[in-house]
């Protein structure tokens, strides 16, 4: 099965997905998505960001959560599959056969 995952736009990147698999995916990206909420700090998932005013001042500063697709599927071959399992593929010409959507 192709898997499909998109960041805030139409584009995205193509994955396969065996069959066996496919029904826990949004199991899996669920349990990815509480996986990143309990990052705190440095992580190569996250980025330290500062915002600084006009007067030249720190307003705050923070790590955020900075991750893709790529990193979901390295998540579930590591994490859950312990192989490699899903892995990227060329984009199809078209959407057709694509099985699951995933926006992050």
């Amino acid at each position: 099965m192709i898997m499909k995952i998109s960041y805030y736009s139409p584009e995205g990147h193509y994955f396969h997905v065996p069959d066996h698999y496919a029904e826990r995916i949004e199991e899996w990206r669920i349990e990815f998505s509480d996986f990143l909420q309990t990052l705190e700090y440095k992580h190569p998932f996250t980025q330290y960001m500062e915002s600084i005013n006009y007067d030249g001042e720190m307003e705050y500063g923070h790590f955020v959560r900075c991750f893709g697709g790529e990193d979901f599927v390295d998540w579930i071959n590591v994490e859950k599959l312990n192989s490699r399992g899903l892995y990227r593929i060329v984009d199809p010409p078209d959407d057709s056969e694509v099985g699951i959507k995933i926006d992050f």
